[in-house]
């Protein structure tokens, strides 16, 4: 069940990353132990240009964790689309950091799990559908998570496979993923996770943030080439 905690898996050398981008400047210039202590001051810290263009701008090795790398680019291109609470950039943040194994792209519980599992949003609305309530909740919600990040993260892919197969468009993933987090939002499950305000906007929004979401893609990621930036694996 992914949660929107992406700021909480920070590491110690994220915040290192950060007191030594904002010592180039000794105007933002900011201490660990402040960056640690002051909740609010840290957010907006991590929403500083300095940070960000430093993330985008390196070279070679980039010495943070994944949960903040997506962070701060996930938090950039939602506040470009208007998109500023950041509980939502802490979801979409860290599904785009669970969607970067190949197991989360498996549906909860399958055994067996192969990288071909579960292609396709239709077979998982079909085995949520035949699901006890409990199991059809997190199906249902994996289903809207893989939506927003196949839809947002490789347009490309859907598009081509519009034109090959015939398949749905973008369209048909805004539906179901708008349908999904909204209906998910009223269940019990959703509040006593306290992802009920999540779902509720990212059903809201649907849209907004998969178009957020092709822009990183397009921009930042350049998924369809060769990464000239490494994350160190910690």
């Amino acid at each position: 069940m992914i949660q929107a905690n992406c700021r909480a898996q920070f590491t110690a050398d994220d915040f290192s990353f950060v007191v030594r981008v904002l010592a180039k400047s000794p105007r933002d210039a900011v201490s660990l132990v402040s960056l640690l202590s002051d909740e609010a001051e840290r957010d907006a810290i991590l929403d500083h240009d300095l940070i960000y263009n430093s993330v985008v701008d390196q070279t070679g090795c980039l010495q943070v964790s994944a949960a903040f790398y997506f962070y701060i680019l996930t938090r950039r291109v939602l506040r470009r689309a208007s998109l500023d609470e950041r509980a939502l950039t802490d979801y979409v943040a860290a599904v785009l950091l669970a969607f970067s194994h190949i197991s989360q792209l498996r549906a909860p519980g399958e055994p067996n799990p192969t990288s071909r599992s579960f292609t396709y949003l239709s077979d998982l609305m079909t085995q949520a559908s035949q699901c006890p309530p409990e199991q059809a909740f997190l199906l249902r919600v994996h289903t809207a998570n893989y939506a927003l990040f196949l839809s947002g993260m490789f347009a490309e892919r859907v598009h081509s496979h519009v034109q090959r197969r015939g398949a749905p468009g973008l369209s048909f993933y805004d539906a179901v993923g708008q349908s999904t987090y909204l209906s998910m939002a009223d269940h019990p499950q959703a509040r006593r996770t306290e992802l009920q305000a999540i779902f509720k906007l990212l059903g809201g929004e649907f849209r907004r943030v998969r178009l957020a979401l092709n822009n990183l893609a397009d921009t930042l990621l350049h998924l369809h080439e060769t990464p000239s930036i490494l994350i160190r694996s910690t």
